[in-house]
């Protein structure tokens, strides 16, 4: 059987230190997991094409997670000769924003002055709580905790029957431990680093123990922090262990195996 694999081309914070970029990883070559700073050119250094990539899951529409979006759209248009997919590239995201994002990346793009360099793109806007399926993988959502609307997306891939998920920016919210229970991997963002979120209601970012926290809730095999500080990595991987040891800060460019026996 086929297995499932994950390349995180990003895992730094909002603003990335040089030579890295924030948290965007790829699932099985062709579906890409919001759209950092430099998406494309970060994927073609860990020698996956950008001209593969079928579906765009954007988790939420504040700029560090979408800013590669126009880059994205401006590859493909100018490479469209080389795409071998004839279908449009499709944008999932937070019913709230992402038609307006996508709007505004082809704005940016001026596509009505410049039409070579516009590349046709299908939205498919999500209301959190709403499932999105097709043949090969299944979407579940949840709301996250931030400032603008989120999802928290449980990726079943049909093809291996491994399920896994990733939260975006979110602060600790038990809700998010009920919809990936059992998975095989948690990806749970750690913007405080080792620290846990701030009081109510202004808490909009997790830290390292609420990761944990949640991942202990779910029951997950393994919980990887990402969209944590560079300097702040050991220290959080540290205090998070503490609490589920499974954990890992996976490096930008490491690839990730889940087999289907990996399942609980």
């Amino acid at each position: 059987m086929e297995d499932t694999i994950i390349t995180f081309i990003g895992t730094s914070a909002c603003t990335p230190e040089a030579f890295h970029d924030t948290a965007s990883f790829v699932i099985n070559s062709k579906y890409l997991v919001d759209a950092g700073w430099c998406a494309p050119l970060k994927m073609l250094q860990y020698n996956l094409s950008p001209l593969n990539i079928e579906y765009l899951f954007i988790t939420h529409c504040h700029p560090d997670h979408y800013i590669g979006l126009p880059h994205l759209i401006f590859y493909l248009a100018m490479k469209r000769k080389e795409r071998k997919i004839q279908s449009p590239l499709k944008i999932v995201g937070p019913a709230a924003d992402i038609q307006l994002v996508v709007k505004r990346a082809k704005s940016f793009l001026q596509v009505e002055r410049f039409p070579g360099a516009d590349y046709v793109c299908e939205v498919i806007p999500i209301v959190p709580g709403e499932s999105f399926e097709v043949e090969e993988f299944r979407l579940d959502t949840c709301k996250t905790k931030h400032n603008v609307e989120g999802l928290c997306y449980k990726f079943t891939d049909k093809r291996t029957g491994v399920t896994f998920a990733f939260t975006g920016d979110t602060a600790y919210h038990p809700p998010i431990a009920q919809l990936v229970k059992h998975c095989s991997l948690l990806i749970h963002e750690a913007s405080h680093g080792p620290n846990a979120s701030r009081s109510e209601p202004e808490a909009v970012h997790s830290g390292a123990l609420d990761a944990a926290r949640i991942a202990k809730m779910a029951e997950v095999e393994r919980l990887a922090l990402i969209h944590c500080p560079e300097h702040l990595r050991k220290e959080s991987l540290k205090v998070a262990k503490e609490i589920f040891p499974a954990t890992f800060c996976p490096l930008e460019g490491q690839t990730i195996v889940l087999k289907s026996d990996d399942k609980l």
